[in-house]
């Protein structure tokens, strides 16, 4: 029979049949895929207990399984790619393998069996870098300061606001635990405030530092004026903040050796570290601002007292450095911020209660610490430059931190006693030391990779000699600084001295320890220093020979 009209239309019965028989191709298909995703059957079962390929029967297993992953028999290579291929225990940290952990838990660290980081014990995720050294007990997390998760920015107290706490203190250096910062205002929280320092030996006035501190800087408020004062619930900035407000010019490289000193005198410091550096008084940027449209210029950044390099690197832990355009973002939100700890330094303070010439160093001075205070930056530094306590280069080295071309009011060796002094190191090179000889203007990773590994520094004296606090630490570690005649100072020899670390001052061709140091006589402007070259070298090579 022929067919007239087979290319007609197709009907609304032919349309409607096809769009049924679709749908149910489409939602049989995902129906399919998405069971075969999630369900928990293994898939080597036959294909005549299954509906399209995925069995029927029931499973009291959980699609998912509590690591978050597909069950075994459904994973692919993303999965393997995502998750890795270790096995996922529940209370262990994934990826430590037996022999790591047995190593870390039967290792010579404080912590031993008990270290939290592989017991998986909530350390956060940041600290898996340092593994061994939270194995070894050297990057644990304190309880309450640090830890912390995404919900815990805001705390509601309503009236039951935490009581602030004094750790430690000495005039301009001062640990507190739970300070509120409000509106640029300290707020201690206290019902017995005779049981704390006076303000004025903790702060100063913001707006000049010779000031005592005024309403607006500090306050200590009872639990009843706190309640009203601060409301029923804020901010929470987790960890150790070191906060400084001594301005630029007050501001140098012990500022922040002068805050790791006395954050040491306490024994948990070595298990909560600082988390971030703070200069309420210092501007980001020294230079003036620039003009709106011309976004080439780039900025001086004020002085911090140290390299910002250095920070990165001694202290891997800290977040950053805020200035005082972040204090002015943090006085501009309308709630009050919680300080979990804070060490507070104010140079100000520390003058005015007698300590004028060496306002920083109190917490060298009247506070008590380990000779070991420093060992956990230093040791960070050395890391950095593949160096460590376990590695010996063979040769001991000595470093001379030239300081010739300082334009300034810095001092000098005499032309002809720096030329000597170099003629007579290169003869003690020709004994078997390592000697280097490091300019003023040289790059701060081929400066501070000489300093870490040397046993002896010298040169002429001033701040730049601080970086030597970074030398290895042995029996004959040693710092000779070189003075005018008729003038020193215990800059360096005080800082020295608490890390146990020999320290030798040269006037001409007298030399002085920290036994028999001359009288006190700060040098002022710019000075050529004379020393004997030949009796320099003598002491370096009886330093470097001492026994422990």
């Amino acid at each position: 029979m022929r067919i007239s009209n087979w290319t007609s239309p197709p009907t609304r019965r032919e349309c409607t049949l096809l769009l049924f028989c679709l749908s149910i191709f489409v939602l049989a298909y995902n129906f399919d895929a998405s069971l075969r995703l999630l369900s928990s059957t293994s898939p080597s079962l036959p294909s005549s207990s299954s509906l399209f390929g995925i069995a029927l029967r029931s499973s009291s297993a959980p699609p998912i399984g509590p690591d978050g992953r597909k069950p075994e028999g459904y994973r692919d290579a993303l999965e393997g790619e995502i998750f890795g291929e270790w096995d996922w225990d529940e209370g262990r940290v994934a990826g430590v393998k037996a022999s790591e952990e047995t190593r870390i838990i039967e290792g010579s660290g404080k912590n031993k069996g008990q270290d939290r980081y592989v017991r998986g014990e909530g350390v956060p995720g940041r600290n898996a870098m340092w593994l061994q050294g939270v194995g070894e007990g050297a990057y644990g997390v304190g309880e309450g300061l640090g830890s912390s998760n995404v919900n815990d920015g805001f705390v509601r107290w309503g009236e039951d606001l935490p009581a602030s706490s004094l750790v430690a203190h000495v005039p301009g250096f001062t640990i507190l635990d739970r300070v509120f910062l409000s509106n640029g205002t300290l707020f201690i929280v206290s019902e017995e405030p005779s049981s704390l320092p006076a303000l004025d030996s903790m702060g100063s006035s913001m707006s000049n530092s010779r000031e005592p501190p005024r309403d607006v800087d500090w306050q200590i408020l009872s639990h009843k004026e706190a309640v009203s004062t601060l409301g029923e619930y804020g901010g929470k900035i987790h960890g150790v903040t070191y906060m400084s407000y001594d301005i630029s010019t007050a501001t140098d490289a012990h500022t922040l050796l002068s805050m790791q000193r006395v954050y040491s005198t306490i024994p948990s410091h070595k298990d909560t570290p600082p988390h971030r550096l703070f200069f309420p008084a210092i501007p980001t940027f020294s230079d003036r601002r620039p003009e709106p449209e011309d976004d080439t210029v780039v900025r001086r950044r004020s002085n911090s007292g140290t390299h910002p390099f250095t920070i990165k690197a001694a202290y891997p832990s800290l977040a950053g450095a805020l200035f005082a355009e972040d204090f002015d973002d943090f006085k501009g939100l309308d709630i009050p911020m919680l300080l979990d700890r804070v060490v507070i330094a104010d140079r100000g303070a520390a003058t005015r209660h007698g300590v004028a010439a060496d306002s920083w160093a109190g917490p060298f001075t009247a506070l008590r610490a380990p000779q070991t205070w420093f060992d956990g930056v230093r040791n960070n530094l050395a890391r950095y430059f593949g160096e460590g306590e376990e590695k010996s280069r063979g040769k001991k080295e000595v470093t001379y931190l030239v300081q010739q071309s300082y334009v300034g009011s810095g001092a000098r060796l005499r032309t002809e006693d720096h030329e000597a002094l170099l003629k007579e190191l290169k003869g003690l090179q020709r004994s078997g030391y390592q000697i280097n000889v490091v300019d003023e203007s040289a790059a701060w990773s081929d400066r501070m990779k000489s300093i870490v590994q040397s046993t002896v520094v010298i040169g002429v004296f001033g701040d730049h000699l601080s970086d030597s606090v970074f030398m290895k630490s042995s029996p004959q570690t040693t710092l000779m600084e070189f003075f005018p005649s008729g003038s020193f100072t215990r800059d360096w020899e005080i800082v020295m001295h608490s890390m146990g670390t020999r320290y030798i001052a040269w006037q001409g061709d007298q030399k002085f320890t920290s036994q028999s140091l001359p009288l006190i006589s700060r040098p002022s402007g710019a000075q050529e220093v004379r020393i004997d070259a030949k009796a320099v070298v003598r002491a370096i090579k009886e330093e470097l020979s001492r026994k422990a």
